[in-house]
């Protein structure tokens, strides 16, 4: 029972440091090409942002968690 969940542990380990990369400097401008972005319209994803900012009365910041209080 308890080789089953170490093995499991190491699989999942082994999963998710995977995904970690590091990136030369000469590579970051192919990734920064607009079809590489999460967003596919810039145009939406700022207007998005912008009802953010006004319903929350602060700007930026966008990603972090909490609200525009400062009471995360």
């Amino acid at each position: 029972m308890f080789g089953n969940r170490l093995i499991s542990a190491l699989v999942l380990s082994a999963l998710c440091l995977s995904g970690c990369a590091t990136v030369a400097p000469y590579e970051r401008g192919t990734l920064a090409r607009t079809d590489m972005q999460l967003e596919r319209n810039g145009d939406a994803a700022a207007g998005q942002q912008h009802a953010d900012a006004y319903r929350e009365g602060s700007a930026g910041g966008t990603g972090a968690s909490g609200g525009g209080c400062g009471c995360n």
